[in-house]
This record gives C-alpha cells, structure tokens and sequence, in this order.
C-alpha cells in the first residue's frame, strides 16, 4: 500500500471516528495485497484497481464500527471476498466474527487471508443463509448480523432474521434506494419485530454520492 494510500485509509477511518493502529493499518495493507493477487485467478470483486479496493471494500466497512458492541459474536452472511467481515474483525479484534460464503473457491480465499493475518476468533464457513441445516459450526444466533451487496433489504431481512435473537441488530450497507428498499420491508420488519435502529448517510472518499449504514434491531423474539 503506498504512502498516499496508507494516509488516505487512516484519514478516511478518523473521519468514522476510527484510530487505526500501526499493526491495523499493516494488516489491511496485508489484507489488500492478498486481494489483489486474488482477484487476478478469480472474481472475488468487480474491483481491480488498488486505491479503490482500498476505499470500497476495506474503509467502508467502517462506517459500521461505532455502532457495534465492544465485543460480541459477528455473523457475516454471503461474505465474498470478506467485506465487511475482515475488515470488521482487523479494526475491532475483540469481537468474534464467522464468515459464511456459498462459493468454496471464496471459502479458500478467506481461509487463506485467516492464517495470512495470523487472526484469532474468526472463521469461514462454505454455506447458504437461507439453507437448512446451517454448516456445523455456526451459532444458532449472533449479537450482530451483517450483510454487505448481499440483496435488495427485504431479501436480506428474510435471510438474515433467523440468526437474529432479542437485541441482535442486523447491519446493512445501502445505496441511493435506500428509502425505497425500507418501505418495501415495512410490513415483513414489523412481522419479525424488527425496527430501524439506525439510517446514517455518509461519502467515501473520491466516490460521488451518498452511502447509507442501515441498523435493524430485533425487538422481541
């Protein structure tokens, strides 16, 4: 990662209310490498150039940390290339994260970055959300859930809610439909005793419009 690269990330972080450490910054350099050389034998993003690898998937997912517990069991559902798991769980190490990813070839790819960044408390798992039974492994429910370009949000409502439990919060990462997408899950929310805890608009560096973090908060079982 080059200099301009490295202070981008960690002014980008700031402006999240982030402070990334030495060995932190170091793991997503690490982290991006790996997903460059990656990307090159399969298509883990539509992404190839670094700066905005580097802006798209590694400092969005961060917009999110302020508003997760300290600590807590992460579900990542339909994981990909990680985001916002890593990402997650490089700035936040207390929390344990599990990576759930339908595409084996994926699957290896995180379990690569897993020993590459010699983290603890994390684990991939090859699976579908929606399908039963779940891989061994999983927990039956998680603090958070999150889901990044996973589904339209009622879609991902339907395939998330079952690892919800009282005071879970589902976190998602929506673009300018946003209003839209909320509307439409209206009726299946208030079903699932699910509301919107949080709806925060903000902008990635050199990208044009906003981004919005959507928090859902289970209510009751």
């Amino acid at each position: 990662m080059s200099i301009e690269d490295l202070k981008l990330l960690r002014e980008g972080a700031h402006e999240f209310g982030i402070e990334l450490s030495e060995k932190q910054v170091s793991l997503f350099a690490l982290f991006l490498d790996g997903l460059c050389l990656w990307n090159q034998r399969m298509n883990l993003t539509g992404i190839s150039e670094r700066r905005e690898m580097m802006i798209k998937l590694l400092l969005d997912p961060l917009v999110a940390l302020p508003y997760l517990p300290s600590g807590g069991t992460v579900l990542d559902v339909g994981s990909g290339a990680g985001i916002p798991g890593l990402p997650l769980k490089i700035a936040r190490k207390e929390l344990e994260v599990h990576l759930l990813e339908s595409k084996a070839k994926k699957v290896s790819f995180l379990r690569d970055m897993i020993r590459t960044l010699s983290l603890t408390g994390i684990a991939a798992y090859e699976g579908r959300a929606e399908k039963r039974p779940t891989p061994s492994g999983l927990f039956p429910s998680y603090d958070v859930v999150t889901a990044r370009a996973l589904a339209p949000l009622r879609k991902t409502v339907s395939i998330c809610s079952p690892y919800l439990t009282q005071g879970s919060i589902l976190v998602t990462f929506k673009g300018s439909k946003v209003n839209k997408e909320i509307q439409d899950s209206e009726g299946l929310l208030e079903g699932l005793h699910l509301g919107v805890s949080k709806k925060i608009s903000y902008r990635l560096p050199e990208t044009g419009g906003s981004r919005y973090l959507v928090i859902l908060k289970k209510e009751t079982n």
